[in-house]
């Protein structure tokens, strides 16, 4: 689902061309960079709370996904200001054309700016939640935020609003801000809990 989708936004995006084209590229590489040690971080959370819950420490569980979610936070707020101090650097030495490269530094500020206040509690929550056996809550709130604001919000802002290469973040920032909300909610409800893994 999720590569159908980013399949979908490429074709948009291929509208737009080769200088857009090649700053979406760029910056895709560059917020997969810096988002590598909140996803890391995640995967290692599944496992922490996958032991809590099996030895039915659930108030373990708890404490840990709130620690890792703050660790998170910290890699995360790192890393984007490492990668944004990067991209100049990062885009004369790809030999990106000037006009590329403005577009590609302009998209990867925002990216510095939004991610690291929604990003984590949109995505490592939802580890957690996976490995307390709440995985079908995650897949649909995941494909319904993915296909309903990174496609579709990004498709109209692209082709009806011309917004340029900037529609497929602000659909990004739209689908991290909505699944933060959600998973928020769903992890202070404590619905997850119920859930029997073995």
């Amino acid at each position: 689902m999720f590569q159908l989708g980013k399949l979908a936004i490429q074709s948009t995006v291929s509208t737009l061309g080769t200088t857009a084209i090649a700053a979406q590229a760029m910056t895709n590489i560059l917020e997969n960079l810096n988002g590598i040690g909140g996803i890391g971080v995640g995967i290692g959370l599944m496992t922490i709370v996958g032991q809590c819950l099996g030895a039915d420490r659930k108030d373990e569980a708890v404490y840990y996904i709130k620690k890792l979610c703050v660790i998170a936070e910290i890699v995360m707020a790192a890393s984007c200001v490492i990668v944004f101090a990067l991209t100049k650097p990062i885009t004369i030495l790809g030999g990106m054309e000037p006009e590329s490269a403005k577009m590609c530094f302009h998209m990867v500020m925002w990216i510095t700016i939004v991610k690291p206040l929604v990003w984590v509690m949109s995505f490592v929550p939802a580890y957690g939640l996976r490995a307390a056996g709440d995985a079908k809550f995650s897949m649909i709130t995941s494909c319904c935020t993915m296909w309903a604001c990174r496609f579709c919000l990004c498709v109209f802002l692209i082709r009806v609003m011309g917004f340029g290469p900037m529609g497929v973040w602000i659909g990004m920032f739209a689908d991290w801000t909505v699944r933060s909300i959600i998973f928020t909610w769903r992890f202070h409800s404590r619905k997850w809990l119920e859930h029997k893994v073995i």
